[in-house]
């Protein structure tokens, strides 16, 4: 180790607390880095792994196939293997020779090759998988229905032939699948060969009962034949792989299993979502390594500040230029070989336990196709070109983090550094003190301001640290903000079971459901709809009064994006009296308005479901009727007779979802007009039922509906749906927040070593002005009027272009947030925050050279 090493290594050890702060830095960066790429590549892996317990590990197929084609293909050595399968329709269907209903011995058969099978079986099984036509895999359970107790090595005698169906309605067509009521059955042959496995539910076959070999001498006509790949080498360039075996052996028909090939990676002629999914994967990494770089940059920068004495005097005995930028470099190295190991460490646990918790939530709540039944967790997947990528990334903002500096250092001259001449650059001119600063803080006061100007450079990278932080945090907060707003998936409404039946049989209903064990409330929580647009694919259905529609009706906000706030729908609310007559005394509105024989209702003023949300209609809409031209048959005429803005003390208002005007309505008054345009006995009423046991109280109302004489009943319970909505909902936060909270702990990190960093250069500064007569009360004014300025700067320029960068994220986003609205609240907070940071910093820092001697410090050799 060379003597610039060793020195650069010293220099570290003295200034523990930064060079601790700035590996934490690291780490975080890092952190964030692997969870962002460790959890794509996880997910990605895991649609895999799905796409190959649905539909088997192939990678393609090609249809119509020559035999010639087919003996090319095996002998390919880009790939790994080949199967055939048979596609006749008159030899898919088959039927046991036993005592068991028609729908339980009758099933379907496949036949194919080995080399198919082992593509197509990727569950457990018993046995080897049939070679030739002598032998079958057969699935356990399709032997359980037919009482069948064989086991490997046992015949199996059958028949052989098709399932059709033939009648008058649809004609003439082969069947396949579960069994049909009415359907028929040609045999074509019988058969007796050797079960060589038993099948235990494997999903890519679960089609067929019964899979039999192919022989080797034996292959089907062109048409009828399929061919099924695996390659050898499945990358990004797979989908171009198979693409190019079709063109080179002459084969037309082919399909690409593109679920899988997501995984490897492989997008090409995927479409434009998967890019655009890419360039937020960029932006995201863009604004990690942003934020990493100046919290490096200013730790770097302040090093080197005070280092310049010790570098000039390197230089004035032989040091190179390329030494002394080797020293800035070397610090880097150090740095990163000690951050980047623990933020892979760290973002690998972080991964894990956000992987195993939402991968449960997400398996159980069935969202993805073909994973349905499937329980457990996503596993998280670390491959070496994933740590290598992190590590690149990682490394890539630390070089550049410390570019500037080492080009910095490379300049230093020997006399400069002695004599810091360009430490502070600064023309007397610029020291001049507002005179307003003079008379509202004092003598202490110009010092502050003076000192801030005499920093130079180190005052600008505070000021600059602090606003860059403010800004990124207000502004990706006002992101996660926006997409949770515009979230469609977060539906918060109270009940969990919807229940109906006959209107006249509704209040007995509601009494049968009020006994179960488990209820906590039933109310009424129906909702009808009035559509006033048709979307482009609607041809069918009938335009309620589309004047009510009108934009003069919107307020501003919404009025003007005349593409952004199309109403298509408005719902109406039948809610309970008791429940519409709470709305009604909370508002100061008459009951008599409401219950005087004429149906009037009361508009919910709230797109998002937010207390002081932007109001989406002004007052001209009041009087405005929901009604459909043609009275008999539809929903009766509804009066807007009052807006109303959203309280959260109202469950009311949450039986309906965000993101859908809302007009409520009493119960008996809407009925009783509803009878006026409706049949008697067409009229249902919709229960919401609140409980704690939601599958008991679903089957128990369910049983009730069934065995007591309802009519026009319905029940559904919605925690399936609520699930599904609630995950994709904890998945967007997770994502967000956990993004959020992280750059907040660089950001904050950045802070903090700045300010402390910033304090222990200036001890000589503190110390002289103690020397000519600053007692202990105008030292602290002084430094905590620093503070004040630091912070004042830094959010005159934060604030503003936060608002601004966050207003030009509104523009670009699409219809679903329509209204500007930034959190003022949570400004305010920042701003406390900035101010509370700053001075905590400040003080911790101040803390430590309290105690310095004024002669000892500035008879010290440093800056």
């Amino acid at each position: 180790m060379n003597i610039i090493s060793k020195l650069t290594l010293r220099h570290l050890f003295e200034n523990k607390k930064r060079s601790v702060v700035t590996i934490l830095g690291i780490a975080t960066s890092t952190a964030l880095i692997s969870a962002i790429l460790l959890g794509v590549f996880s997910f990605f892996n895991f649609f895999g792994y799905i796409s190959v317990q649905t539909s088997g590990s192939a990678h393609a197929s090609f249809d119509e196939v020559s035999r010639a084609q087919y003996q090319a293909l095996l002998k390919d050595k880009s790939l790994k293997t080949v199967g055939l399968r048979e596609l006749d329709e008159e030899k898919t269907g088959v039927r046991l020779i036993t005592d068991t209903e028609e729908r339980y011995k009758v099933g379907n058969i496949e036949h194919a090759t080995m080399g198919d099978y082992s593509m197509s079986v990727v569950s457990d099984y018993d046995g080897t998988l049939p070679s030739d036509s002598t032998e079958i895999a057969v699935e356990e359970q399709f032997l359980k229905d037919n009482g069948l107790d064989l086991k490997v090595g046992d015949t199996l005698t059958f028949e052989e032939g098709y399932r059709y169906i033939d009648d008058d309605l649809e004609g003439f067509s082969y069947l396949g699948g579960n069994y049909r009521s009415g359907e028929q059955f040609e045999k074509k042959s019988v058969e007796t060969c050797i079960i060589t496995a038993i099948l235990h539910g494997n999903r890519p076959t679960k089609d067929w009962d019964i899979l039999r070999g192919l022989d080797e001498d034996y292959y089907p006509s062109q048409d009828k034949a399929q061919v099924f790949i695996m390659l050898d080498k499945c990358d990004s360039s797979a989908i171009r792989q198979v693409k190019d075996l079709a063109k080179k052996y002459g084969i037309e028909k082919y399909t690409i299993n593109t679920e899988y090939m997501l995984s490897r990676f492989a997008f090409e002629g995927s479409g434009g979502s998967y890019k655009s999914f890419f360039v937020m994967l960029g932006i995201a990494l863009a604004i990690v390594i942003g934020t990493s770089i100046i919290l490096i940059f200013n730790s770097i920068g302040m090093s080197l500040t005070e280092r310049m004495r010790y570098l000039g005097m390197l230089a004035s005995v032989g040091a190179t230029a390329r030494q002394k930028r080797f020293s800035i470099y070397y610090e880097g190295f150090v740095l990163g070989m000690v951050g980047i190991p623990l933020g892979l460490l760290f973002g690998y646990i972080g991964t894990r336990i956000t992987l195993a918790a939402l991968g449960s939530r997400i398996l159980e709540a069935d969202i993805l196709t073909g994973a349905e039944g499937m329980r457990g967790t996503i596993p998280i997947v670390v491959q070496m070109p994933v740590v290598i990528a992190i590590v690149f990334f990682a490394a890539l903002t630390i070089l550049i983090s410390v570019l500037v500096s080492g080009i910095k250092a490379a300049r230093i001259m020997p006399i400069d550094a002695l004599r810091q001449s360009t430490t502070i650059k600064v023309k007397a001119r610029k020291l001049r003190v507002n005179p307003l600063v003079s008379k509202i803080f004092g003598y202490e006061g110009e010092l502050a301001y003076k000192n801030i100007k005499r920093n130079g450079i180190k005052g600008k990278v505070i000021t600059v640290s602090i606003a860059v932080s403010i800004i990124l945090f207000l502004t990706i907060n006002f992101m996660c903000r926006s997409i949770a707003r515009a979230n469609r998936y977060d539906v918060d409404i109270p009940y969990q079971i919807i229940a109906s039946c006959s209107l006249d049989e509704s209040d007995r209903l509601r009494s049968r459901i009020q006994e179960i064990d488990g209820v906590e409330a039933v109310y009424s929580a129906g909702m009808i709809h009035f559509t006033f647009k048709k979307k482009p694919d609607d041809i069918h259905t009938t335009l309620a009064n589309t004047d009510i529609a009108n934009r003069d009706f919107l307020t501003e906000s919404f009025r003007d994006k005349p593409d952004a706030f199309d109403l298509y729908t408005m719902a109406v609310a039948i809610v309970d009296d008791d429940d519409f007559d709470k709305i009604l005394d909370e508002n100061g509105l008459s009951r008599d308005d409401y219950y005087s024989g004429q149906l009037r209702g009361v508009l919910l003023n709230s797109y998002f479901h937010e207390e002081n949300d932007e109001p989406v209609f002004n007052d001209k809409i009041i009087g405005q009727s929901l009604h459909y031209d043609e009275v008999s048959g539809f929903p009766p005429a509804i009066e807007v007779a009052a807006i109303v803005p959203y309280s959260d003390d109202n469950k009311v208002y949450k039986y309906t979802p965000a993101g859908m005007m809302t007009v409520y309505v009493p119960r008996s008054v809407y009925y009783d007009k509803a009878k006026e345009v409706l049949p008697a006995d067409k009229l249902t009423l919709d229960l919401g039922v609140e409980c704690s046991n939601n599958e008991e109280v679903f089957a128990k109302i369910n049983e009730i509906l069934n065995g007591e004489g309802y009519h026009n009943y319905f029940c559904q319970d919605l925690t399936g749906s609520l699930k599904i909505m609630d995950t994709i909902t904890l998945m967007l936060n997770t994502a967000m927040y956990g993004f959020s909270i992280l750059l907040t702990l660089i950001a904050v990190a950045n802070i903090v070593n700045t300010i402390s960093t910033g304090v222990l250069l200036r001890r000589k500064e503190f110390a002289m002005y103690k020397s000519v007569g600053l007692d202990n009360k105008g030292f602290k004014k002084m430094i905590w009027l620093e503070v004040f300025l630091y912070g004042f700067k830094a959010l005159l320029w934060g604030l503003p272009l936060s608002l601004f960068i966050s207003y030009m994220m509104y523009r670009s986003f699409d219809s679903a947030l329509y209204a500007f609205k930034p959190n003022l609240d949570f400004y305010a907070v920042v701003t406390a925050a900035v101010f509370g940071i700053l001075g905590i910093s400040m003080a911790l820092s101040i803390h430590k050279i309290k105690d310095d001697n004024i002669i000892e410090t500035l008879k010290e050799d440093a800056v």
